[in-house]
């Protein structure tokens, strides 16, 4: 069932709450601050996270999330859903910050009430379609997010903020002391939509205005990332001052906390450097912030040149 616009609390409070959003990372990530909100609402409950396994690293250390049902990469079929869905039938409130088929099949045969994402694919689309119409920007993502906690009378209007893997810090702390505690630069030049991606020579291009600097660097990509960039891997590693690292999600995280600021994508790594309390230049070239996306909190730089055509598809193209 849909919750109503005021949802009564039962006495004592919601005592097993899930929160639902499988993906990708960056909307993991904005997803913090509702999870915070509701720790601080019912310190005491229970708060399992559903998310699928590749993302769990951002929530597997908050000390607001009791527990992450991770959902593992070959059980996501629609019957796999249907009978994960019974593990649910024992929360008192689900939060569903997805709205996709997925979590729409893992909560609807609950008693418990359903707190949902209202859906805005049609305001994105009218964007890429109907720019003549004038759109309005579109609220950030984590004001849409919170909106989800309205029924409640809560509000989540603080940046999301990462708790970083006690042993992946311990690792980025002696990485980090390897540039003899320089402030290092991240370069994030990937993204799980090519179409986001700037072009491999400018990042060349950019990494050696920064050793010419002498400015330190660390360029964290996926490693599949690393073999679609040939050039910009044999500069760095033939290069002073430099390191590449196909590193864990946890490990990722943990390289950005160290660093002074990030050059990224409009990419997942974005927002995690953004939640890390990092400066980021963002650079947006065939989405657009006005879609809601930027990084979230003070200090950020978006470069973007803001085209007739752009944004060109929701996710770019």
């Amino acid at each position: 069932m849909t919750a109503p616009r005021s949802l009564a609390v039962p006495a004592g409070g919601f005592r097993r709450i899930a929160v639902l959003r499988l993906s990708s990372l960056g909307d993991v990530v904005l997803t913090l601050p509702v999870v915070h909100a509701l720790r601080r609402e019912w310190p005491e409950a229970e708060l399992q996270y559903w998310v699928k396994e590749e993302y769990a690293a951002v929530l597997r250390h908050d000390p607001a999330v009791s527990r992450v049902r991770a959902l593992e990469r070959d059980a996501r079929r629609l019957e796999d859903l249907v009978s994960m869905s019974a593990e649910l039938e024992d929360r008192d409130l689900v939060v569903d910050l997805h709205g996709s088929v997925r979590t729409r099949v893992l909560a609807f045969r609950l008693p418990a009430p359903v707190l949902r994402l209202r859906g805005r694919r049609l305001e994105r689309e009218r964007w890429v379609r109907a720019r003549w119409t004038r759109p309005a920007p579109l609220p950030h993502a984590t004001a849409r997010y919170a909106e989800v906690l309205a029924p409640l009378g809560l509000a989540a209007a603080e940046p999301p903020r990462l708790t970083l893997d006690p042993e992946a810090a311990a690792w980025a702390e002696v990485q980090h002391g390897g540039f003899g505690r320089r402030e290092v630069v991240a370069l994030c030049p990937g993204a799980r939509h090519a179409t986001k991606c700037w072009p491999e020579e400018r990042w060349c291009e950019l990494e050696a205005a920064l050793a010419e600097a002498g400015v330190a660097r660390v360029v964290l990509t996926t490693p599949a990332e690393r073999r679609a960039m040939p050039r910009l891997a044999a500069q760095v590693s033939g290069g002073e001052g430099a390191v590449w690292a196909t590193e864990s999600l946890e490990r990722s995280i943990a390289w950005l906390s160290r660093c002074t600021l990030a050059v990224t994508h409009d990419s997942g790594l974005m927002h995690v450097a953004a939640a890390c309390g990092k400066p980021v230049v963002a650079l947006f070239g065939s989405t657009s912030p006005v879609l809601g996306f930027a990084p979230c909190g003070p200090g950020h730089a978006v470069l973007s040149r803001e085209l007739p055509c752009q944004p060109c598809t929701v996710h770019g193209r």
